[in-house]
This record gives C-alpha cells, sequence and structure tokens, in this order.
C-alpha cells in the first residue's frame, strides 16, 4: 500500500501528471485493492471536496493529499466506521506527509547545483541521474510516513474505534459535514475576484434551489463566459 502512494507521485514525473494522488482517483484505487470499491469511491470524493483547494503552487507544500488518502481510505475500511472514520486518520496523516514532503524538497535544493555542475559539463547522464535521486527521495517521503501510519495505526483501529461513539462520533459527523464547505472555502481564497463572485452566487443558488444539475450550471457559465469575455482587438497587418 506504501508503495503505491509512492508510485502515485512518480506518476507525475513519469505520465505527465495523470493525478493519480488525488483522493477522487487514489481512494477508489485503494478501495479496490482492500476488496470495497464502493467505500474507496466514497471516502476519495469525500476527501477531494475536503483538499480540494489543496494544490502545490511554486514553492509551497500543501496537505499531503495522497498520504492522506491512503491512510483515510484504509483506516474507513479496516475498521468500518466510514467517512469520519477516514477523517480520523486522514487529516493528521496529511499534516505528517507535509513534514516528510518539506524535508524531500531541502534535500532535493541541494542537488540543484549538481545539476548545475552537470549542464555547465554537457552531462546529459549526470542531469537525469541527479533528477532521479531526487525523485527517489520524494518517493521514499510518501511511502515511509504511509508505512509508518497505516503500520502502527492499523492495531489501534479497534481501541479508536470504540472511542468513536458519543459525543466523539457526533462530533466527527459534523466535522464531515462542515470540511467540504472548508475545502471549498480554500479553493475559493484562490479563485476569488470582486467582479465575477456574483456570477459564483448565482450558479450556487441554481445549483441549490433549483432542479439545475451542476452541467447545467456548468453550460450557463460557459455561456456567460463567452459573452462577457472582452475580446481582444486583432493586431493589423503591417506590409
Amino acid at each position: 500500500m506504501a508503495w503505491s502512494v509512492g508510485l502515485a507521485y512518480l506518476a507525475r514525473r513519469i505520465g505527465g501528471d495523470p493525478q493519480l494522488e488525488r483522493p477522487i482517483i487514489l481512494g477508489p484505487i485503494i478501495g479496490l485493492i482492500l476488496g470495497d470499491l464502493h467505500s474507496g469511491i466514497v471516502v476519495g470524493g469525500t476527501l477531494e471536496l475536503i483538499f480540494i483547494g489543496a494544490a502545490a503552487i511554486g514553492g509551497t507544500v500543501p496537505p499531503n493529499v495522497a498520504i492522506a488518502t491512503a491512510v483515510g481510505t484504509q483506516f474507513a475500511i479496516v475498521s468500518g466506521q466510514g467517512v469520519q472514520g477516514a477523517l480520523v486518520a486522514a487529516v493528521p496523516a496529511a499534516v505528517v506527509g507535509t513534514l516528510f514532503e518539506l524535508f524531500a524538497k531541502g534535500s532535493c535544493s541541494f542537488l540543484v547545483h549538481h545539476a548545475d555542475a552537470a549542464a555547465e559539463k554537457g552531462s546529459a547522464r549526470r542531469i537525469m541521474t541527479t533528477v532521479w535521486i531526487g525523485n527517489a527521495i520524494h518517493f521514499f517521503a510518501y511511502a515511509i510516513p504511509t508505512f509508518i501510519a497505516l503500520y502502527f495505526g492499523s492495531g489501534a483501529i479497534s481501541s479508536i474505534s470504540h472511542a468513536l461513539g458519543g459525543d466523539t462520533g457526533k462530533g466527527l459527523n459534523a466535522a464531515a459535514a462542515l470540511l467540504p464547505a472548508v475545502g471549498f472555502g480554500i479553493l475559493l481564497s484562490v479563485l476569488y475576484t470582486k467582479k465575477l463572485f456574483p456570477i459564483f452566487l448565482v450558479g450556487f443558488a441554481l445549483a441549490a434551489y433549483t432542479d439545475f444539475t451542476v452541467i447545467g450550471v456548468a453550460l450557463l457559465a460557459l455561456a456567460l463566459l463567452l459573452v462577457i469575455q472582452p475580446r481582444t482587438p486583432s493586431t493589423p497587418q503591417t506590409s
């Protein structure tokens, strides 16, 4: 299981970023491996809503959604606690995974000098070797914390499951209902513009209070975009 998370990272480097690290894709894969595809889809979809705004932009290190998905999905399936059980394991795992990824990025920053030196000498082989050393460091930064979380967490699943009753369970259910909204809030904090926000509110109202489907709202938004998008005047041809 831990190696599958590391391979999901490598897919970004090898396969043109097929998004295997995203919960909505990795969750069903983990569920299929564990023999419970339905739970994998449910947990993966829920975690995607929570971490929908988590994206590595520039040098930023967002919560590690791949580790969170693997740990959360296995915890949910093995414990039988569903989404709230996944949240118990996924959120802390995402934070711990971020620390490992920060270590990997810091380590790889020293490799840049070796790549520069290889480029000055025109050694393509040394450049590729340096790149793959960096990829290996990130691979283990994904695989090792996942292995640790799954190895030590699986034995504690029963005791944690018993602790989820009563008020604790109610609190987790409330968190499961609120966290998707937090995920959308994170996304909006990146995409928000004062000019276009009223259009977002119109789309939300249509989806929430009418029979419009998500596809219908998306098509309406596309039509509005084509109308309000300023057209760039064509550059006159010079003879």
